[in-house]
């Protein structure tokens, strides 16, 4: 089973790529006294920026890192804030520097963008930008990460290698959800999309979701998750019959509002015995839902975790404000 990017609701990440978090978030080379670095370089993914509010910014702690880490031996880098008062900004000046550091990365393998808590800024705060250039600054990437919308002028992504795409949003804006669907990453074999919610920025549909739902965009794809999504029901019903599903291994709604319409949908599609896994966890299904969908389904893992119709009141996306 592949490997999932931890869920994203409110804090930074505590692993990445497999890999334990290490905190680079030192401005000043004697701060790192008396402990200093691991020396296990590619035993971590190395979370390099600001950490905490108004504290050193990324434009200090970056060049820290590159002279004190042998960052040829870096296989995963998450990027925390560039500005530590203003962290959902400045994308631009963290990836260019980044960009132009590419050349010290040479066994980078996993590289995740705007790893910051909700305590510094709100996921929908984040002032993202197109992560092509990124990818093709390292064209030994297997795996992405963004936390926030990219740019709405985000263009199709190209990439030889990349197995893992992951956007974390809570509104990712249509015209993104179709520059995905256009993209040229013909090893991706796992695509999680936070499609988040109208309120911000979020509401692909149908059309927006073709070129994926389709199965022609990601010929190896063989994990899909279209998670926080206000709509799910009617993206469960659209899967229920999504060419793209017959050669899955693992389906993802998890995080959204799904509701018995919408697992009642799934189930009388298209087969699905084949998933190994099919992760619903945080939804509005009620137990006799349930039932039905481990009877229907007792070869299959099914997450049905966080079952909140119990709880009454407004049904919510797991991330948003």
């Amino acid at each position: 089973m592949r490997r999932v990017i931890q869920d994203f609701r409110h804090d930074a990440l505590t692993t990445f790529h497999g890999l334990p978090i290490f905190s680079f978030a030192f401005s000043d080379p004697a701060a790192l006294e008396p402990n200093g670095v691991p020396e296990d370089i590619e035993a971590w993914a190395w979370r390099v920026g600001a950490d905490e509010y108004d504290a050193a910014d990324g434009e200090e702690i970056w060049p820290v890192f590159l002279d004190t880490v042998d960052t040829t031996r870096v296989r995963a880098l998450t990027l925390a804030a560039w500005d530590s008062e203003m962290s959902g900004e400045d994308w631009d000046a963290y990836t260019a520097a980044v960009i132009a550091a590419a050349d010290r990365f040479p066994n980078l393998e996993a590289l995740f963008v705007a790893d910051l808590p909700s305590e510094m800024t709100e996921v929908s705060w984040i002032e993202q930008v197109d992560p092509g250039p990124l990818l093709a600054a390292f064209p030994g990437l297997v795996e992405l990460g963004v936390r926030g919308a990219p740019s709405p002028d985000t263009e199709p992504l190209v990439h030889e290698r990349l197995q893992e795409l992951t956007i974390q949003t809570g509104g990712l804006p249509p015209r993104v959800v179709r520059a995905i669907g256009r993209s040229k990453l013909p090893a991706l074999t796992g695509l999680d999309l936070y499609l988040g919610t109208e309120m911000y920025q979020g509401g692909a549909d149908a059309e927006d979701l073709a070129d994926i739902l389709s199965g022609a965009a990601f010929p190896a794809l063989r994990h899909l998750g279209l998670r926080n999504a206000d709509d799910t029901d009617a993206l469960a019903a659209l899967l229920a019959h999504a060419p793209v599903v017959a050669r899955l291994e693992s389906l993802d709604l998890a995080l959204g509002v799904l509701t018995d319409t919408g697992a009642a949908a799934l189930l009388a599609g298209q087969p699905l015995n084949h998933l190994r896994r099919l992760d619903l966890h945080h939804h509005w299904m009620s137990e006799e839902m349930i039932e039905r969908l481990w009877q229907a389904l007792p070869e299959t893992d099914v997450n049905v975790d966080e079952a909140l119709l119990q709880r009454g009141g407004t049904r919510f996306i797991a991330v948003s404000e």
